[in-house]
């Protein structure tokens, strides 16, 4: 990779990575149980507070670990393995399109790859997503190159990333390239090759030495919860049921993803065409990209839970599709218009925020969109518009060919939602909790968690508080709410909207309930 765009990568990766807090439920979430396994001294379960956590496997926790050994306790340091996976995923996209087709398809893929708001996005957060399609985008690639050019270290190598997979985020990590990679396999004549590499002993011992050890440490320390909790609980019924709401029709992907690779969804729907490549058995690299794509979406689309970031398994062939043809796309106002809706609700924001608060029912949320009106002011506005503006021009500024303003836009868009509205949605929501924990510290008393679900405030804490009922004279953190359930006589000492410190002050009766949790 030229040292400009190794640059270029860096540099969209780890844009204003320390600008704004951290978000809760998921970073504040990953961030604590990293923080924790440091005080406690247990670096095979993580927990929440005084719960264990079930909800990924180890190994995000273990490079953050070392991330926050390595640099101490900042936002930054938790979101670093994210975004170092992201500079990785996008090499490997380089790396592959330069073997497959040319040195100028893999300068614009990676420089797509590193601009696509979803990518973009997915590598500033601290969580296991980053890693997860890093690692899945490379041993999908890796085994389209096997059947151009088999050998046993690259089948080695393979496995090497199926495990660590295993090892961020379970069963998917092989499913997928199980699923698209073999269907690959045996459409296209390479029925020997794919049998070779699912008996390839060596690498399912390798994968088993990777992987299996935590797995059967966590069994041992916790038995059937553990196969409850991890496998059953955050695998199959995520798969059967909607889980926290987070639910949609067929259509959900498809209409989602032109803006998960925003500014690029013009260029996308130019390159839906070469998807009949697939059909006719044409070109074999079309046919892999387009099933890697298709399976994921077709598994996704059918799974009950859905989440945006799910359909990032599979943007990697889309990304290396949209390089490849870039040069279908002729219209400048095809290209300009998913930009456009973009940065135009961005734009819009201020109005749409009462819209957004009648349709709200938790009272924190109700109070993030209440005190949105002081952030989203008219500066705001103004900054959001300048962002448009500069956008479409670069677009429409016929020196550049389409994809090419496309990409200038990418740049324009990752800015304006890095340093403009992350940071200020940041401090809408996230504020008062950092407030709260510096209310907290200054105390200097232990915290007991009352009603409420937000980790974030343990890692600005320092330390992870029980989740139980108040003694009299001790501190609670929760929300005001739910605090109108609690028996006993307390004092609020600190408030921000919802978000309450409140001290037990009756006597030495016994120790109350704590209202239910989120």
């Amino acid at each position: 990779m030229p040292l400009w765009l190794l640059g270029f990568v860096v540099v969209l990766m780890t844009l204003n990575l320390n600008g704004f807090l951290l978000f809760d439920h998921d970073e504040g979430a990953f961030s604590e149980a990293t923080r924790g396994m440091f005080e406690r001294g247990d670096f095979i379960t993580t927990y929440l507070n005084d719960r264990i956590r079930f909800d990924k496997p180890i190994l995000i926790y273990w490079l953050q670990a070392t991330s926050l050994a390595a640099f101490g306790t900042d936002v930054w340091v938790f979101r670093l393995p994210s975004a170092l996976a992201g500079i990785l995923w996008v090499m490997a996209i380089f790396a592959f399109t330069r073997r497959t087709l040319d040195q100028r398809t893999a300068i614009a893929a990676a420089m797509m790859a590193a601009t696509a708001a979803g990518i973009n996005a997915i590598t500033h957060v601290a969580t296991a997503d980053g890693l997860l399609n890093m690692l899945l985008a490379t041993t999908m690639l890796a085994m389209y190159i096997y059947t151009q050019k088999p050998s046993t270290k690259l089948l080695v190598g393979i496995y090497v990333l199926m495990g660590l997979g295993m090892l961020t985020k379970g069963p998917v990590a092989v499913a997928i390239p199980f699923m698209a990679g073999g269907l690959f396999y045996l459409t296209s004549g390479y029925t020997r090759e794919f049998l070779r590499a699912i008996f390839f002993i060596p690498g399912w011992i390798i994968f088993l030495a990777i992987a299996a050890p935590w797995y059967i440490a966590a069994y041992q320390i916790h038995g059937q919860e553990f196969i409850d909790g991890f496998f059953m609980k955050h695998n199959v019924n995520r798969f059967n049921n909607a889980m926290e709401g987070h639910d949609g029709g067929l259509l959900f992907y498809p209409l989602v993803l032109p803006f998960v690779l925003a500014p690029f969804g013009g260029l996308l729907i130019r390159v839906l065409p070469s998807i009949k490549t697939t059909l006719s058995g044409g070109d074999p690299l079309n046919r892999f990209l387009w099933i890697w794509f298709l399976v994921v979406l077709t598994l996704f689309s059918l799974a009950s839970t859905k989440l945006p970031h799910y359909i990032l398994y599979g943007v990697t062939p889309l990304v290396i599709l949209m390089a490849r043809y870039r040069d279908w796309l002729k219209s400048r106002w095809l290209a300009a218009l998913f930009p456009a809706i973009l940065l135009g609700l961005l734009v819009a924001f201020p109005l749409l925020i009462p819209v957004i608060e009648a349709r709200l029912t938790n009272p924190i949320e109700i109070a993030t969109a209440q005190r949105a009106a002081d952030y989203f002011d008219n500066q705001f506005v103004i900054l959001a518009a300048l962002g448009l503006l500069a956008s479409l021009a670069v677009i429409f500024w016929t020196r550049f060919s389409p994809w090419f303003g496309l990409v200038l836009a990418g740049v324009i868009q990752a800015v304006v939602l890095w340093f403009l509205f992350i940071p200020t949605f940041s401090e809408t929501q996230q504020r008062p909790v950092w407030d709260a924990a510096m209310f907290a510290k200054e105390l200097g008393q232990p915290v007991v968690t009352q009603s409420i679900d937000m980790p974030s405030f343990n890692v600005y804490l320092d330390t992870w508080t029980e989740r139980r009922g108040l003694k009299p004279g001790e501190v609670g953190f929760g929300r005001e709410d739910r605090m109108r359930k609690i028996k006993h006589p307390y004092e609020i000492l600190y408030q921000s909207g919802p978000i309450v410190i409140i001290r037990h002050t009756g006597g030495t009766e016994k120790m109350t309930t704590a209202p239910d949790q989120d």
